[in-house]
């Protein structure tokens, strides 16, 4: 078990470190990573949010304008 836990975890951390090369993270301070990770997961969280909300009534709207329902 803790073999499973410990590669899982070494899978979350490469993952990590390749998301703070790709947006070049490993540069920043601390305190402005917590920052940027902040506001990045904001805007995803509201992204997904406002999809999941609206993004239903919109296609149904959009499909019965066409005609396709």
């Amino acid at each position: 078990m803790s073999s499973l836990l410990k590669h899982s975890m070494d899978r979350l951390k490469h993952w990590y470190f390749v998301y703070e090369l790709r947006t070049s993270l490993y540069m920043l301070e601390p305190w402005e990573k917590k920052l940027f990770n902040t506001v990045m997961l904001t805007i995803t969280a509201s992204c997904c949010y406002f999809t999941y909300r609206i993004l239903p009534s919109y296609a149904h709207a959009l499909f019965e304008y066409f005609g396709i329902i």
